[in-house]
């Protein structure tokens, strides 16, 4: 996602059985904004359900992303 490439983003779920929510809005997003003239994807901030319940077994991963 910070390379902004759509295409790789949509083959790694796709082909690594990784479940993500929203993956195709999210490729849209980025193909949208490339389109729009964005140069380049900042994380802001990334965490896990874990961080707050202290289970780290089994967790849920939400990354904040500026396009720009």
């Amino acid at each position: 996602m910070l390379n902004l490439d759509a295409k790789g983003l949509y083959d790694t779920v796709q082909n690594e059985d990784i479940s993500m929510c929203g993956f195709q809005p999210t490729t849209s997003a980025i193909v949208a904004s490339k389109e729009l003239g964005a140069k380049k994807a900042t994380l802001v901030k990334y965490q896990t359900s874990g961080d707050t319940s202290g289970n780290y077994h089994e967790v849920v991963g939400y990354a904040g992303i500026k396009i720009n």
